[in-house]
């Protein structure tokens, strides 16, 4: 028997004070978007490229599943994970179909690729694959029942299950599940260079504000006006340059500010048919870099080189309270802004400073993973390029299966 479940670098958001130029605040933790949404909010094909009919007109949410399977045992997966969404299970199937016992590792670009693909504006997914035999089959529900109460960002629990009988009385399941904070109405995957749209989502938990960040195939990410009725969001944006463009909408939600749903569009080109990974600036020279804060800030500082920023200096005080709330992270097993030790704004108080900051935050496999997620989020970005920001803390807290807790603190010091 296989089990799998990757650890995924997760999108998060950012906010300036939510929307004044107040403290930015981003966060990060395991799924697969950002990867994939970094790539493909960096490339896209040109106009001249042939179509690609695998990539669904429209991006929007619920997606109401097919009929549901003939097979029992599927059924009953299906009713042990969530609410059926048939992007999620074709994602499932996709993923059943391409792995084996010899690829243990789980393709995390693919994955977020094709949700985007699938027109799901989910973000923040988790994906399980199990290999066994028939005879396994309950306790493969068990294992996944066990997985999935493993995490919950709130909202509403959908899932794609998908199983294969294979010869031998072998079978192959695999599962994607999202908790969904928000459901998108349809918005275009294919637009003319310089139209306006309009997003329209509707939140599914309460939320006291809300904002739009939208990156285009060139220059930084930046927000657009945005407003919140009741549960009701809107925006409009103009997508002005031809290329891929990576739409993320924010919400001040229980536990901190986080992104709700992402969208990719495509301005007089077409989607891509792979994703490509981008990896963030200044990655391959951090890899030398044995202390990961160490390349963590190498790697800021890179991005902000790249943008012609001047470079962030580490700051003690900054530092203690970046690495006291990464190990909060940890204990909490959380990635959130306020993981039991308050928000950004009350760690600052608390510690007698008045100051423009910022935080980002991410669970990850490597310094290098979670600087990669927070650069493909425009949210993110936002924090890592903030002209006015000269100074840093970073924290670092390693958990017993390998994987990083990172806090980044930003800040403007006198």
């Amino acid at each position: 028997m296989v089990q799998v479940t990757p650890w995924y670098a997760l999108a998060g958001c950012a906010f300036a004070g939510l929307l004044s130029c107040g403290a930015l605040v981003g966060c990060a933790g395991p799924t697969s978007a950002p990867r994939a949404a970094q790539a493909e909010a960096s490339g896209g094909a040109s106009g001249a490229d042939a179509p690609n009919p695998d990539f669904a007109e429209t991006t929007h949410s619920p997606q109401l599943p097919a009929d549901a399977s003939a097979d029992p045992d599927a059924r009953a997966l299906a009713a042990a994970c969530g609410e059926s969404d048939s992007a999620l299970l074709g994602v499932a199937a996709h993923l059943v179909e391409q792995q084996s016992e010899a690829e243990l590792a789980l393709d995390v670009d693919a994955i977020s690729y094709q949700l985007r693909a699938a027109g799901a504006p989910y973000v923040w997914p988790r994906a399980w694959l199990f290999t066994g035999s028939e005879g396994e089959l309950e306790a493969a529900k068990t294992r996944m029942q066990h997985w999935l109460a493993g995490f919950s960002d709130g909202g509403v629990r959908r899932c794609g299950v998908s199983l294969v009988h294979e010869a031998g009385s072998r079978i192959r399941i695999g599962a994607v599940a999202v908790d969904v904070l928000a459901d998108l109405r349809a918005l275009p995957t294919r637009v003319r260079v310089g139209q306006w749209l309009e997003l329209r989502a509707t939140l599914r938990v309460p939320a006291s504000e809300a904002k739009l960040v939208i990156l285009g195939p060139h220059g930084a990410p930046h927000p657009v006006p945005t407003s919140l009725d009741g549960n009701t969001v809107r925006a409009r944006f103009n997508a002005d340059q031809p290329g891929a463009w990576l739409v993320q909408l924010l919400g001040a939600v229980d536990g901190g500010p986080r992104p709700v749903l992402e969208a990719l569009l495509f301005a007089g080109s077409e989607p891509p048919r792979t994703p490509a990974v981008l990896e963030a600036p200044g990655e391959h020279e951090a890899e030398a870099l044995s202390d990961p804060r160490t390349a963590l800030l190498a790697m800021v500082n890179a991005a902000r080189q790249g943008e012609r920023l001047p470079p962030l200096t580490r700051d003690a005080r900054l530092e203690a309270l970046a690495q006291a709330h990464a190990e909060a992270m940890r204990h909490a097993h959380k990635t959130a802004h306020d993981a039991g030790d308050g928000d950004l704004n009350q760690r600052l108080e608390q510690q007698g400073l008045q100051l423009d900051a910022g935080e980002n935050v991410a669970h990850a496999g490597s310094a290098a993973l979670a600087q990669r997620a927070l650069w493909a989020s425009p949210s993110h970005r936002e924090n890592l390029l903030f002209p006015r920001f000269n100074a840093l803390g970073i924290g670092v807290a390693p958990d017993a299966d390998g994987t990083l807790w990172v806090c980044q603190v930003f800040a403007r010091m006198p």
